[in-house]
């Protein structure tokens, strides 16, 4: 099953507790920042700094907000700062978001370095373990050095067992389904995709520690076995810059990416047949609010449907003002009552 994991929402770590009591600045800047609400701490972060140019406090959340907000370039000198000067917790962490902007900015040298010396540092549990996932993430593992790597317009990929003949017609079928699913979003990314393609699931879930395929579109990667479909993964990357994502849901979020998986898949057959097997009716709504309370194998083809209908019927300008924020107050929002009884119509659709 494909799920999108986030380096940042995986082991993202508050610094509550962590800075100075005596420090009111950095405790407010602390606060932001925990609330992921990266652009004010880095607009409050930087008017502090002018008066306080060496506090690390101040270095180290502002240049994590940065990395966070998409702006790696000027993220660097902050966390350079601070990986090389300070010697508490903030080096640790300021190294391993170091190696992370460095990557986006395809300098993977010294993200090595950085990376390396967070883990080698090892000031606390959760910094090693973001750096190091890091290091599995991006490629970095001595596991991936036979891999073979070439590259398209937009994806550069990494295979770990094909041949030539399939590697290209790999890459030519994944670069058109790049093309066929942003001919919808728009979207600009900040680098290209680094897909990586393996050939044994074991061998990825021993590797990352995890299942794949998932997508991490801060970083823009992709980790999959080479049987899954062309446009799921992509579709996470791609619809992750189409705009200001101010708040994802499960059943938005993953439903565009089944909705542009560019499969054949019979998902209301799927759906139909999940619910008579289990004789359950569906609530969307529930649905919506409790996505992880439901199996996969009902949620993933009804979203993608459900999905299908909202474009279907609002139009994709309308939907893509709505998928910002993913929420059923917003979609309440942007779309008035029509929405519940889109939502009854399709509920009406699959029960009885």
């Amino acid at each position: 099953m494909k799920t999108t994991i986030s380096l940042l929402l995986v082991i993202f770590t508050f610094f509550a507790g962590s800075v100075s009591a005596q420090n009111t600045k950095a405790e407010e800047l602390s606060k932001l920042y925990n609330s992921m609400e990266f652009e004010k701490t880095i607009y409050k972060a930087r008017e502090f700094i002018k008066d306080d140019p060496q506090n690390m406090d101040y270095n180290a959340l502002l240049g994590r907000a940065l990395v966070d907000a998409g702006q790696s370039a000027d993220a660097i000198p902050f966390l350079r700062y601070v990986a090389e000067n300070d010697n508490s917790w903030r080096q640790a962490w300021s190294a391993g978001y170091l190696g992370s902007a460095y990557f986006m900015l395809s300098d993977f040298e010294n993200s090595k370095a950085a990376l390396q010396k967070a883990m080698h540092l090892n000031k606390t549990a959760n910094a090693t373990k973001y750096a190091n996932r890091g290091w599995l993430l991006f490629g970095f593992d001595s596991f991936f050095d036979n891999w073979k790597v070439s590259e398209t317009e937009h994806i550069k990929f990494h295979f770990q067992s094909m041949n030539d003949s399939e590697m290209e017609r790999y890459m030519q079928s994944r670069e058109k389904a790049f093309e066929t699913v942003n001919s919808f979003f728009g979207s600009t990314l900040p680098k290209k995709i680094d897909l990586f393609v393996w050939q044994s699931k074991e061998d990825a879930t021993k590797v990352l520690k995890t299942n794949i395929g998932f997508s991490d579109p801060q970083f823009c990667i992709v980790h999959l076995h080479f049987q899954q479909t062309r446009g799921h993964e992509l579709t996470h990357v791609i619809s992750n810059y189409s705009g200001k994502m101010l708040k994802k849901t499960g059943f938005i979020n993953e439903g565009i990416a089944v909705c542009f998986d560019l499969s054949d898949n019979n998902r209301e057959k799927m759906v139909k047949t999940w619910l008579l097997t289990n004789k359950l009716e569906i609530d969307i709504n529930d649905i919506w609010a409790n996505w992880g309370k439901y199996p996969q194998e009902l949620t993933y083809p009804l979203s993608g449907l459900f999905v299908e209908e909202l474009i279907k019927k609002f139009g994709k300008d309308k939907f893509m003002i709505f998928f910002g924020n993913q929420t059923y107050e917003n979609a309440k929002t942007i779309f008035g009552a029509e929405i519940d009884i889109l939502i009854q119509e399709f509920q009406n659709r699959f029960n009885g």
